[in-house]
């Protein structure tokens, strides 16, 4: 029954198409959701110079094939519309023609009569046209990435500043869908069609994303959309959240550091004492005990260096201490390290290559410190590769104001959450591994008034990447020793 229905209703809209067809002396098409011809009158084979067995497509300049887009979704949505299109005619010239349009939902064809519109009309919506063009420009001048699109969802423009935090060419995204806005951002699965669904269901929406393509860190972004109802259109805007960001993860990081120091101050004596004893202990049985007895009291006092190595990482984290502050040639340490840290580097199979491109780059701080962070850095580096290899460490100028350091290893590399996660204290995938080294390693850094970033791909590598202020001739005939507090953290 329901499929009589159904049928009868299909059949009465073809006996309407066909009578419209018929009797109305405007040109009128039966076209498809392209644009394609399926049937025409009398009037319209004239207009557009067709024969009755002509099946083709509507000869439209290319703003109009991007505006019909747009303009069949409309027509799907309301089943009735009109627009403007610039189409070519039967004098092999593009005229600006009015359609008005009717959509059937069963067949998917649209009935479109059109009219041709005289020259003043015509002049006066191209001028309008031309002034809505002048205008458009006008979000270049706004402080902040601004991005307009149709009811649709389909890009009208961007301004220099979404240009610039989306790195693309604003012909890149003209007249594509709203979701091409994320290409350039990491998201996690279903976030976009949370965010598109909630825009067109509370007019409203935002969303965080963030953008790892950046070598020396990764910058945060919310962008927020609204459909604005009197307009027709979509706006977004994209905030910069990196600063915010920055910021929380170093509360969060110092919060982590606070509880570490409170469990540190609270133990450190406690096992310091013992574990005194015991390494006397040791010492005292080596001295008559036999070849196999001396192996064990070996692997004793290996782990109990191991031990204090590990207290005392965690008394550098936990407490404000104070360092030497100096004048350093960075290039100097750094030779220093990698000569100390190659013999091991060769029994393993890997190569460590150095690239610098200047000799002498002076930087403020404490030599010992500095040297722990290196070693440390590609100490990890020379575990992450199981299979031998070449680490690269690189310094590097961008300008006279900051060096750069990188430290490049051909590793597994790390996931995102590892990522994540880095610097946290206790955190480490090593089953051996305390994961204070990297704590100290950022602390230690930002003592130094630096930065640390990283990027890392799977079963690639990893590279580390630290940036220190240079310090400018002016500035060294007046640094002298000093003593700087790390007062990062309070116990």
């Amino acid at each position: 029954m329901k499929g009589s229905v159904r049928k009868l209703k299909q059949n009465d809209i073809n006996q309407c198409f066909g009578n419209l067809m018929k009797s109305t002396s405007s040109p009128t098409l039966i076209l498809n959701k392209a644009g394609k011809i399926l049937n025409v009158n009398e009037a319209a084979i004239k207009l557009f110079n067709l024969n009755l067995t002509y099946i083709g497509y509507l000869a439209m300049d290319e703003p109009s094939n991007f505006k019909w887009t747009n303009f069949v979704k409309q027509l799907q949505n309301e089943l009735r519309s009109e627009e403007i299109f610039n189409i070519r005619t039967a004098g092999n010239d593009y005229e600006m023609l009015s359609f008005k349009c009717f959509y059937d939902p069963n067949t998917e064809e649209i009935v479109a009569q059109v009219s041709v519109l005289n020259d003043d009309v015509a002049h006066k919506l191209y001028v309008s046209q031309a002034h809505e063009k002048s205008h458009s420009n006008a979000y270049d001048y706004l402080p902040y990435a601004v991005i307009v699109s149709d009811a649709s969802g389909i890009i009208l423009g961007l301004n220099k500043y979404a240009e610039m935090f989306l790195k693309v060419e604003n012909s890149q995204l003209l007249h594509k869908a709203h979701q091409h806005i994320f290409d350039s951002f990491t998201m996690k699965d279903g976030q976009i069609t949370s965010y598109l669904s909630k825009l067109m269901g509370e007019k409203h929406a935002s969303v965080h994303v963030v953008d790892e393509t950046q070598v020396s860190r990764t910058c945060y972004y919310e962008i927020s959309s609204i459909f604005d109802e009197y307009n027709n259109i979509i706006v977004t805007v994209i905030n910069d959240e990196t600063e915010k960001k920055q910021l929380q993860h170093k509360v969060e990081h110092q919060q982590a550091l606070n509880i570490v120091g409170q469990m540190a101050a609270s133990i450190a004596h406690e096992i310091r004492n013992p574990l005194t004893s015991l390494k006397g202990f040791t010492e005292l049985l080596k001295i008559n005990a036999d070849d196999e007895s001396r192996m064990y009291l070996s692997v004793i006092d290996s782990e109990l260096q191991r031990m204090e190595q590990i207290l005392s990482e965690l008394l550098v984290l936990s407490k404000p201490t104070t360092m030497k502050m100096e004048l350093l040639e960075l290039h100097n340490i750094v030779k220093q390290v990698i000569e100390f840290m190659l013999p091991d580097a060769l029994m393993k199979s890997i190569m460590i290559q150095y690239i610098s491109s200047s000799n002498q780059i002076y930087i403020g701080g404490n030599e010992n410190r500095l040297k722990q962070v290196f070693m440390n850095l590609i100490k990890n580096a020379m575990e992450s590769m199981n299979n031998g290899g070449t680490i690269t460490v690189e310094i590097a100028t961008n300008d006279c104001a900051i060096v750069e350091l990188m430290i490049k290893d051909e590793g597994v590399g790390m996931d995102s959450t590892t990522l994540q996660n880095l610097f946290q204290p206790f955190y480490t995938t090593k089953s051996t591994g305390t994961g204070l080294g990297l704590a100290f390693v950022k602390k230690v850094i930002e003592e130094h008034d630096g930065v640390i970033g990283v990027n890392s791909e799977l079963q690639k590598g990893t590279c580390f990447h630290l940036q220190f202020p240079i310090y400018t001739f002016n500035q060294m005939d007046t640094m002298e020793v000093s003593t700087k507090d790390s007062a990062y953290l309070v116990t």
